[in-house]
């Protein structure tokens, strides 16, 4: 396959479940398929130099002939609840702090088209900035056994801090959430959050208490987005927004303030 738009008979392929929006990505073969839009040859640049640089994402193969854009498949287990085991540890959080530095290692020397278009809309990169993947979660992660081997939907991907990346990515493996919140993902008692946190830091290769510092306000940034760009209607935060999201994320902000300094690490 190559980036030419493909035949118009294309089938519509089968479902593939596991985020907000149900029944926008489909697989066909050894390829996935998902709405396109005015951010899909940005989001297709940045998968091309990820591919340049030998690092583990889908690959841009054009557009169907529904007008979906199409990525190569990812063999592998995606971090859908309940977590793979290999995920669950403390050399898993590790590991996710490694991976997400190869990406920030890889991204780095990424110069976007111009103008640059995200799902969120038109933004250049500002000095210090890198392309953010924008939803480094477990859900995002493929897995082989016990290592991740790939990162998949960078849909949400956008100029900002590498940091906000990070800290985002240490909330979600942490993960910082309440308790009652835990055992759908597959733990059967707590973690030790504060070790999966240092794990992951180690990983990143950033002083953890720096980390621990953007915790809150990439927590809160989450937030905003949801309820602003929700509210004026913009995908997929308008759905993020009708489906509780903005309410999870308050529980989450408000149990993670309150055991902040019990969770301190550096």
């Amino acid at each position: 396959m190559t980036d030419d738009v493909q035949n118009a008979d294309d089938p519509l392929g089968s479902p593939l479940y596991g985020g907000l929006e149900d029944g926008r990505v489909w697989r066909v073969g050894d390829t996935v398929r998902r709405p396109a839009g005015a951010w899909t040859p940005t989001i297709h640049a940045l998968l091309r130099h990820l591919h340049q640089q030998g690092f583990p994402a889908p690959r841009p193969l054009g557009l169907d002939g529904r007008g979906r854009e199409i990525l190569s498949f990812l063999p592998g287990r995606a971090g859908l609840w309940p977590w793979p085991q290999a995920l669950k540890t403390e050399s898993g959080a590790r590991q996710v702090g490694e991976l997400l530095a190869g990406y920030h290692r890889a991204v780095a020397g990424f110069a976007p088209p111009s103008p640059a278009v995200w799902r969120h809309g038109p933004q250049d990169l500002a000095p210090g900035q890198l392309v953010l993947h924008g939803d480094f979660g477990p859900y995002n992660l493929i897995w082989d056994g016990e290592r991740p081997a790939g990162v998949i939907d960078f849909e949400l991907a956008r100029p900002g801090d590498p940091l906000e990346d990070a800290a985002f990515a240490a909330s979600r493996i942490a993960p910082l959430r309440p308790d009652s919140a835990l055992e759908k993902i597959g733990f059967s008692a707590p973690p030790d959050r504060r070790a999966r946190l240092a794990a992951f830091a180690e990983g990143y290769g950033v002083d953890g208490a720096v980390l621990m510092s953007r915790i809150l306000a990439t927590q809160n940034d989450e937030l905003r987005r949801i309820e602003v760009w929700g509210g004026e209607g913009r995908e997929p935060w308008a759905t993020f927004l009708r489906k509780g999201l903005a309410g999870e994320v308050r529980a989450e902000l408000a149990w993670t303030a309150r055991h902040l300094d019990a969770l301190a690490i550096g």
